[in-house]
C-alpha cells in the first residue's frame, strides 16, 4: 500500500477545511464553481456568434456536511436561520492539504447565500451551506501564481 505522503491524487481525507479560522470537520463535499459570464457576440446579419466574451466573474462555494449536535454552522457563526443573516459578516474559506500543509485553494471574501438543514426518517441529518465568495486564490505551488478573479 502506497504512503498517502507519496500519492500524487488529492483525496478527500487528505483536506481539511478552515472557515473563519475554524476546522470544519464532518464535511462530505467543498464544492467550489465559477462562473464567468460568457456570451455570444452577435451582430446584425450573424446568425453564428462571431466570439465570445468574459463580461463578469461570479464564484459560489457549498459545503455539504453532516448536522453536528453540539456545532452546526450555525452554532459555530457560519450560518443563520434569519435576519441574525445580517450580523454575519464576511468570511473567508481554505482547503488545506493536511499531508503538505499546503493551501490547494483560498476562498476569499465570502458572503453567506444559501442554507439549508436536511432531516429524513432513517437516515444521517445534514446541513448544506452556499456562499458567494470575491475570488479565489490557487494553491502556492500553481505556477499561474494569479487569482482566479485576474488581480
Amino acid at each position: 500500500m502506497a504512503e498517502q505522503s507519496k500519492q500524487q491524487v488529492v483525496t478527500g481525507n487528505i483536506l481539511q477545511l478552515v472557515i473563519k479560522g475554524k476546522v470544519v470537520g464532518l464535511a462530505q463535499t467543498a464544492d467550489g464553481r465559477r462562473s464567468f459570464g460568457t456570451e455570444p457576440v452577435h451582430g446584425i446579419g450573424n446568425f453564428m456568434p462571431v466570439e465570445h466574451v468574459q463580461l463578469r466573474y461570479e464564484g459560489t462555494v457549498t459545503v455539504d456536511r453532516f448536522f453536528i449536535r453540539t456545532d452546526d454552522l450555525r452554532s459555530l457563526g457560519l450560518a443563520a436561520l434569519g435576519s441574525d443573516i445580517l450580523d454575519l459578516g464576511i468570511v473567508d474559506m481554505l482547503v488545506i492539504d493536511r499531508i503538505t500543509k499546503k493551501v490547494l485553494r483560498q476562498y476569499v471574501g465570502m458572503t453567506m447565500s444559501d442554507y439549508t438543514e436536511t432531516f429524513r426518517a432513517n437516515a444521517i441529518a445534514g446541513e448544506n451551506a452556499t456562499w458567494r465568495y470575491l475570488e479565489c486564490k490557487p494553491s502556492m505551488s500553481d505556477p499561474a501564481g494569479g487569482i482566479a478573479a485576474g488581480a
